[in-house]
């Protein structure tokens, strides 16, 4: 893989990380995500066609993320440039994880509108059809699923970080640690027992994001065959707990 791969794969990260939060902050802003996926289904539809014109598109752009999680997840497989067991786990989870997020938001720009139009017409029906599909297609395929394989991809990828001169062996690290973080996130869909993980999701998704900045910003400052990663020091340090700590901390005041 050249440099210009190199900077590509680096560009889609970061725009991928760059479309996700904004959307995310569109729907925390206009349809309480993501506590909205938990009210009722009256409730939920009802927030819904107040704000459809908003929420529909933005769901569309998370689904394509979705989308981009796959690109990416090759981009790195040829970054790496052998066919290893675990460089081939990479691919794997990595699709998968963008897959199963793709289906879960892309229920909200296609299905929903049209079940939402019948939200009046037998209101019972309509509740229980969306409820069965929030649960299933966001919370047991979105959610769990998703998570889970954006856990083992992390996890993987972070192996083969620790095996390669591109990143910092820090980010290898890091990595193993978000990913861990994630798994159990990946629980809390389960309910019962499992749902106080769900104040992980804040927390630990943007760690992740920073996370890929960083490996985006190795992938620009890095040339293939070099011998000595880019080394990020106290500086990045302060900047990711700044970044980190603006996203998170007003959640919980």
């Amino acid at each position: 893989m050249n440099k210009t791969e190199y900077n590509a794969t680096a560009v889609l990260i970061i725009f991928q990380v760059i479309v996700a939060i904004t959307c995310f902050l569109i729907l925390m802003a206009v349809f309480e995500f993501p506590d909205i996926l938990r009210e009722s289904s009256e409730y939920r539809l009802s927030l819904f066609l107040e704000n459809k014109d908003i929420v529909i598109p933005t769901y569309y752009f998370l689904s394509l993320t979705g989308l981009g999680q796959i690109i990416i997840s090759v981009m790195f497989y040829q970054i790496f440039g052998k066919a290893s067991t675990l460089n081939l786990l990479c691919v794997v989870f990595g699709v998968l994880c963008g897959l199963f997020q793709a289906i879960g938001f892309i229920r909200w720009a296609v299905l929903i509108p049209y079940i939402a139009e019948m939200k009046d017409v037998s209101p019972e029906i309509v509740g229980f059809i969306e409820g069965a599909f929030n649960r299933y297609a966001g919370m047991a395929i979105g959610e769990h699923l998703g998570f889970l394989m954006q856990a083992f991809w992390t996890l993987f990828l972070s192996l083969a970080i620790l095996k390669t001169s591109i990143f910092d062996r820090l980010l290898g690290q890091v990595g193993l640690i978000i990913g861990g973080l994630t798994i159990a996130m990946s629980l809390e869909p389960l309910g019962e027992f499992f749902s106080f993980l769900g104040e992980l999701t804040n927390p630990v998704e943007t760690a992740w994001y920073i996370w890929l900045i960083f490996l985006a910003a190795s992938l620009l400052c890095s040339k293939k065959g070099q011998k000595q990663a880019p080394v990020f020091g106290i500086k990045s340090l302060v900047f990711s707990m700044a970044v980190w700590s603006a996203f998170v901390v007003p959640a919980y005041l």
